[in-house]
């Protein structure tokens, strides 16, 4: 973990590639844990510490939830960039020239919601944009020290799928065993469902109801219907 040296309530946090990513080790930028107010991010905070962090090693650049705002000169400071994932509900994404150039050049593909700031800009600049993806449900049993996480996903040139992620109790202390399976489906296979529907058929009794009342994956059935005229 890292944290900006203008303001330690932005961190960094780098995770290895999985089904969700295309381009080698991710970095994500947000609040730290259990923060209730959302923090901006800007060009200052790419000034990190520890010192020997060099952003030019990240392809996939995350930025979180806890994020409120983006300013300018801030996604400029990551040159190696191809993939753009913006999970925060931004107003905007500042469009320097300079970010423009850098976005072009790298032919980065952006990531967000339906009618969000970064499909916006994908299109403005003529640009790859994919839906980021969804977490479906996320259960664990305390008794049991179990859980599985479920996430829609999708990829460029690939088909959608439901990516199972089972944890449980290792074979010995402080080990994690557990699995992951993954699921393709059909480009649109989504299409002419809502979320309830989309439970009945897809999860199993354990998701049903996170996943009948996701409002997320609501909102992107709902975009996804009309844009196939469901």
């Amino acid at each position: 973990m890292y944290c900006s040296k203008h303001n330690d309530n932005v961190l960094y946090e780098t995770w290895y590639p999985g089904p969700y990513t295309l381009y080698g080790c991710v970095l994500t930028v947000g609040a730290p844990v259990g923060r209730k107010q959302r923090v901006s991010v800007c060009a200052e905070d790419l000034d990190i510490w520890p010192d020997s962090v060099d952003l030019a090693e990240y392809k996939t650049l995350v930025i979180e939830k806890s994020v409120c705002r983006v300013g300018p000169g801030f996604i400029e400071g990551f040159p190696s960039l191809k993939d753009l994932i913006v999970e925060a509900d931004l107003k905007t994404i500042p469009c320097t020239p300079e970010l423009e150039a850098l976005l072009k050049k790298n032919d980065v593909i952006l990531r967000g919601s339906f009618n969000s700031p970064a499909e916006k800009l994908a299109n403005k600049l003529g640009l790859r944009f994919i839906h980021k993806n969804i977490v479906l449900s996320s259960y664990y049993n305390r008794d049991y020290d179990q859980g599985t996480k479920l996430t829609l996903c999708f990829q460029y040139q690939e088909p959608p799928f439901i990516w199972r992620d089972d944890t449980c109790p290792g074979i010995s202390a402080g080990n994690t065993g557990g699995g992951t399976v993954r699921t393709d489906y059909p480009e649109d296979f989504y299409v002419g469902y809502d979320a309830q529907k989309f439970a009945e058929d897809y999860v199993g009794a354990h998701h049903y109801e996170k996943v009948r009342n996701n409002q997320e994956l609501a909102a992107f059935l709902a975009e996804a219907n009309k844009r196939y005229n469901k």
